[in-house]
């Protein structure tokens, strides 16, 4: 009976340590579009430029998966009443998509 109980419980410890390794990664194509989401929002906030007269849209972008940011080049469309522009913009973004650091 002892040796049930041992081997019930060695099996219940190697189940919750199997469970626990199979953390779910967010796919690739849900990572850039959150990289985009991000970029848009800290682009387009109104602290940074007046939305009314500007607008700038992500269309695509690169990236580098580090320990702890992504490192990103993003390609950005902007518009406003005199320029319709495609270009490109390097940027830092946290793994939690919150903070955006631009490179200049």
């Amino acid at each position: 009976m002892k040796k049930f109980k041992r081997n019930l419980i060695a099996c219940w410890v190697l189940l919750v340590i199997a469970g626990a390794g199979c953390v779910r990664k967010p796919a690739i194509k849900d990572t850039k579009n959150n990289l985009i989401n991000a970029m848009a929002q800290y682009l387009n906030s109104p602290k940074r430029v007046d939305s009314t007269k500007v607008k700038f849209t992500v269309l695509d972008v690169a990236y580098y998966e580090d320990k702890t940011v992504f490192d990103c080049q993003f390609k950005v469309h902007m518009k406003n009443a005199t320029t319709d522009t495609v270009g490109d913009m390097g940027a830092t973004v946290s793994k939690d998509f919150s903070k955006v650091k631009r490179k200049f």
